[in-house]
């Protein structure tokens, strides 16, 4: 959001009561969704049938909210219907097949049952979010648009009108289908009394001026007139709420054989105001007219500036031809009045000279409209539609989500008389089956239809409602609360909007209802407050703010939203037990719409799965502060491991077995055993089951401890011979020599290997012989005895032949007879002995060579005597 400003539309409606719409709008383009017309609840009296036919009735639902559960019921609920609708359709019920016992369908009235109470053919609409409701009357002949007025349409006082240019009743072929004008009521509370008044001399088909009766919740009446009388200026009173419609049916003009009329709902005169504008319609002169009602005494009324009652009297009525242009739809006309007054406007959708038209009342502009409108054309007829708006709004209406100037079609005409008033007209050819009109401005909408001489209709299908609306702050639309989501910094400020025609507010009361803080308003005379909240509670706080405007009317709005204090924690345990096969859900406290959360597994959930033991934490986000709370899980296993790290000088002997548990896996080792020889350093992984199928991962490291071994120091050939790695020494061999200190220092002076040995106690207090072989290869000599003579007689001395080197790994030697043949070889530390090789020796001289591989990699070679003596 790019950001958000204040608007007031107090220069661009131009009367002596004024809108003030203070609202924040989003510069991204997001319109404001006043459907003010819209409502929860509808009142729909029964339309009274014609003589030609039974009423097929279609009931158009719409609704600005993502969706609406809707249900629709009759008077004594023996009907009923719920259907859902979303902001990108109209819904549609219908109702043709008349309903036994009424004769007609739900929502009519039959033709013979006049002047008599019935339960069942009112029709009533509830919703779980602001819908728009409209009846269509669907006939070959007599289609109209009936517009309803949600809670708007319950009142005690109404004046009514049918159409007065063609009012006559039927003759000639057409005699059985007499003009109707009539009057139809539904009562909301028993014990309602009601009274018709007749204007003048027209008189009730009772052959009476007035017509008196009671009703109880959810029961109707019709009345009608006597033929060729009409009802404008007829007087309607309750002592208690009733919704009312009024009108003509199948009416007569002296140009034509038969044509019909119109039917409206009507508002109660509390929702009236002193500044109307029509914009003419398709019907030929003097076809195209609107008529007027005076309800109090004094009324003067202007047409563009000309005079048409002075001083008349509650109840003054008469009737106004609009000249123009038939193929011109859309000349605005201003209608200006001292006092409220009632407008109903007769016009049509289709131009021919038998005109087939319809009638709605039209509602004044000085602080109504619609900001947002959806409807479907007429199927089968010629549909088009005329938009009042103020002229400087034209540029922001937007038809099916783009500015009129896209398309072609649409035209716009300003009034001649106040250019601050356009009327906008969208043709059939342009007119999408099922369309919209949004704008910031508040605008009006009518629907023509038609077709040649077979029917016309008229609706308004925009906004009547005048009294004090409080708006959401940023979407302007009517609520009765505002949903804050979770907030932490304090203070906190709560803002509204609101629709008034006049042009101040008060604030008259701000009550806490849930939490621990106060409410501050510094100005009672705007629509800011704000909550001060105390910083160490965490929990849901509930605001009550009611409004009052200058006229009186009263409004009261809502703000919820959960607080996040200082003391908050997301999560209330500090530890918990937890294994794979038994996970743990942990969950953050007070979750709610505008959080988001970081667990430290990576979720980013209100909620998370934990199924390892060690630490999880997590971070909450409210935007304006974190907060971060962690929980230590330990393993919920039962079974207890009897080793953990483990350090032994030998091979150790493991015994796991334990009653708790079930089976243990060693995953590395591949076996399941509970008892187990280690004897090399490693992790040893495994996997323990108890008896309760808690299922935990552990691991066991075993280091074998070395034993006592001699480090060599600084090496070959000055070593310094070291015992290290005991826990007691006993002594030390070099060659053939025992030193009783751990430490030995020498000097080789030539090559060679020496057998060394360690005698200690090893950490684990066994006594160990370590022997080794220690080789000095740094220097390139050595030293080797080789004796001169032995005797191999078998006697036992001397009959062997061994030399000594100090390689003896690297020196072999061989012994040759006088005449080169060998008869022995082999290494320095291996022995001639012929007697056990079977060799038989005499007395003579032998020759010998030696072969020794020095350190240096220098192939040393020596030769020798022997002698034999037997």
């Amino acid at each position: 959001m790019s950001g958000i400003f204040t608007y007031k539309l107090m220069e661009k409606w131009p009367a002596k009561k004024h809108l003030f719409l203070s609202l924040f709008l989003l510069f991204n383009g997001l319109s404001t969704k006043l459907l003010c017309q819209s409502d929860t609840y509808f009142a729909l009296p029964p339309l009274y049938e014609w003589q030609a036919g039974d009423h097929d009735i279609h009931l158009y639902v719409s609704t600005s909210a993502p969706s609406a559960n809707v249900w629709i019921y009759n008077s004594d609920t023996s009907y009923s219907q719920t259907l859902t609708v979303s902001s990108n359709a109209v819904g549609v019920v219908t109702f043709t097949t008349p309903v036994a016992g009424l004769s007609s369908t739900y929502g009519a009235r039959e033709l013979t049952w006049t002047n008599q109470k019935r339960s069942k053919d009112a029709l009533f609409v509830e919703s779980s979010s602001p819908v728009t409701v409209t009846e269509r009357i669907v006939e070959p002949y007599n289609q109209e648009i009936i517009t309803a007025k949600g809670r708007n349409a319950l009142g005690t006082e109404f004046y009514v009108a049918s159409q007065t240019l063609i009012n006559t009743t039927v003759t000639g072929n057409y005699t059985g289908f007499h003009g109707m004008h009539y009057i139809s009521v539904v009562a909301i509370e028993d014990s309602t009394e009601v009274l018709f008044e007749a204007s003048g001399t027209n008189l009730f088909d009772n052959g009476q001026d007035t017509v008196a009766f009671t009703l109880n919740a959810g029961e109707s009446w019709v009345s009608t007139m006597e033929d060729n009388d009409v009802l404008l200026g007829t007087r309607v009173t309750s002592t208690k709420p009733i919704a009312v419609t009024a009108g003509g049916n199948h009416l007569l003009n002296a140009s034509a054989v038969h044509a019909d009329a119109g039917i409206d709902q009507v508002t109660p005169i509390e929702h009236l105001g002193t500044k109307h504008v029509v914009l003419r319609g398709m019907a030929n002169y003097p076809n195209d007219y609107f008529m007027y009602i005076a309800i109090a005494d004094s009324t003067t009324i202007t047409v563009d500036g000309v005079t048409i009652l002075t001083n008349g009297n509650a109840g003054s009525k008469g009737t106004y031809s609009m000249v123009g242009n038939s193929s011109a739809p859309g000349k605005p006309f201003v209608i200006e009045s001292t006092k409220p007054i009632y407008i109903f406007q007769v016009t049509t959708g289709t131009t021919n000279n038998a005109p087939e038209q319809g009638m709605a009342q039209i509602p004044h502009v000085d602080c109504t409209g619609s900001n947002s409108i959806r409807y479907n054309r007429a199927s089968g007829l010629a549909t088009s539609v005329l938009v009042t708006i103020p002229t400087a709004a034209v540029s922001l209406l937007n038809y099916n989500g783009a500015a009129l100037s896209t398309f072609a079609g649409i035209t716009v005409q300003a009034s001649t008389y106040d250019p601050t008033w356009s009327g906008v007209y969208i043709s059939p050819n342009t007119l999408s089956n099922n369309f919209t009109l949004d704008c910031i401005i508040p605008f009006h909408v009518g629907v023509l239809a038609g077709s040649g001489s077979s029917t016309g209709l008229y609706g308004y299908i925009s906004g009547f409602d005048d009294d004090l609306k409080l708006l959401d702050p940023v979407y302007a639309q009517p609520v009765d609360d505002i949903p804050l989501g979770a907030l932490c910094a304090t203070p906190i400020p709560l803002t509204f909007g609101f629709l008034t025609c006049v042009d101040s507010i008060t604030v008259i009361s701000s009550t806490l209802l849930t939490g621990t803080g106060v409410i501050v308003d510094t100005n009672n005379r705007d629509t800011l407050l704000h909550a001060i909240i105390d910083p160490t509670y965490t929990g849901p706080v509930k605001v009550k703010v009611v409004v009052q405007d200058d006229r009186g009317d009263v409004d009261s709005i809502y703000y919820d939203f959960d607080y996040f204090g200082s003391d908050y924690e997301p999560i209330l345990l500090d530890s918990a037990s937890v294994c794979s096969t038994q996970p743990l859900v942990l969950e953050i406290e007070n979750a709610g719409p505008g959080l988001s959360y970081l667990w430290s597994n990576g979720d980013t959930t209100e909620s998370t799965t934990a199924y390892d033991p060690g630490w999880l934490w997590v971070t909450v986000d409210l935007g304006d502060c974190q907060f971060t709370d962690s929980i230590y899980l330990v393993s919920g296993s039962l079974f207890e491991p009897p080793y953990r790290d483990t350090a032994y000088c030998d091979s150790l002997f493991v015994d796991f077995s334990d009653p708790i548990l079930n089976t243990l896996y060693w995953t590395t080792l591949d076996t399941t055993s509970t008892e187990l020889w280690l004897d090399s350093t490693a992790v040893y992984p495994y996997v323990a089951t108890d008896v309760s199928g808690c299922v935990s991962e552990d691991s066991l490291s075993f280091r074998l401890i070395p034993e006592p071994y001699i480090d060599e120091g600084f090496g070959c050939p000055n070593y310094t011979l070291t015992a290290v790695g005991y826990t007691a020494f006993i002594a030390m061999e070099l060659g053939d020599v025992t030193y009783s200190s751990p430490q030995i220092d020498t000097l080789f002076p030539f090559a060679g290997s020496h057998n060394l040995t360690l005698i200690a106690l090893d950490s684990c207090n066994n006594l160990d012989t370590i022997t080794r072989v220690l080789e000095v290869d740094c220097l390139d000599n050595m030293l080797m005895y080789v004796p001169t003579a032995f005797s191999p007689n078998g006697d036992g001395v001397n009959d062997t032949y061994c030399i000594s080197s100090s390689l003896p790994t690297r020196t072999t030697y061989a012994i040759f007879d006088r005449w080169g043949n060998e008869l022995f070889s082999g290494r320095a530390d291996e022995c001639w002995d012929p007697i056990s090789l079977g060799q038989e020796v005499f007395t003579s001289t032998l020759s010998m060579r030696t072969f020794t591989r020095l350190p240096s990699n220098e192939l040393h070679m020596d030769e020798f005597t022997i002698h034999v003596l037997l």
